[in-house]
């Protein structure tokens, strides 16, 4: 039942989210146009450098700077070391309701490889994920669902493999260090999926998983 209407609140918050994003599209019909255009060739564009896409949310601030309360963010990581190669795109789109509260609506791209012969795997998904966010002054608190649609994995031996849609509920809990480029993150999540979609069948129709994860960020 908690689960339930913590998903009611999130479905609420994004809606809300998207009904003021879509009154200041109006505004700036024309402007937007034209970003839209452009952040879909940079999107579609796997190959991008990450001065590219620097200067893609440079561009992309420009254009939509309404004021103070919205902002939206576009960023690239990566790893790479040998037989492995892994890209995160991010589209962020922040909204300041209040002083002390604030929701961000995320797109994430990821795209992997491990190269290993005939072990070699490759894979691409999407993510859609709202967050809420309460300022507390001397921290913040931060809750977040994020749906996974079903996507495919590669393989040589197996050709395709279809993964199930799943879901991810989290808690974040945000504190800045000595400096207010250092930022410490706790965040607790719980990931749920049904293997009727998926192209193995598994003994079990659903599974869980929970995860408890530290992130120290130093901002440069």
């Amino acid at each position: 039942m908690a689960n339930s209407h913590a998903f009611r609140f999130m479905v609420i918050l994004g809606s809300t989210l998207l009904l003021h994003i879509r009154y200041r599209i109006m505004l700036r019909s024309s402007q937007l146009l034209v970003m839209l255009t452009a952040l879909q060739c940079v999107w579609l564009s796997m190959s991008a450098s990450a001065s590219a896409v620097e200067d893609a949310e440079q561009w992309l601030s420009e254009y939509v700077s309404f004021d103070d309360t919205f902002s939206i963010a576009l960023s690239k990581n990566k790893i790479r070391f040998k037989g492995c190669k892994q890209k995160q795109y991010q589209l962020v789109v922040n909204q300041q309701f209040t002083k002390r509260f604030n929701v961000e609506a995320i797109v994430h791209y990821n795209k992997g490889l491990l190269d290993y012969g005939v072990l070699t795997q490759r894979v691409k998904s999407h993510e859609f994920e709202v967050v809420s966010w309460w300022d507390k002054g001397s921290y913040r608190v931060g809750l977040s669902h994020k749906i996974r649609p079903e996507h495919e994995i590669s393989i040589p031996v197996a050709e395709v493999i279809q993964l199930p849609t799943s879901t991810t509920a989290s808690v974040y809990f945000e504190v800045p260090l000595m400096e207010d480029r250092h930022t410490l993150t706790v965040a607790a999540s719980r990931e749920s999926w049904k293997s009727d979609s998926a192209t193995i069948q598994l003994p079990w129709s659903k599974a869980h998983d929970n995860q408890v994860k530290l992130q120290y960020a130093i901002a440069f």
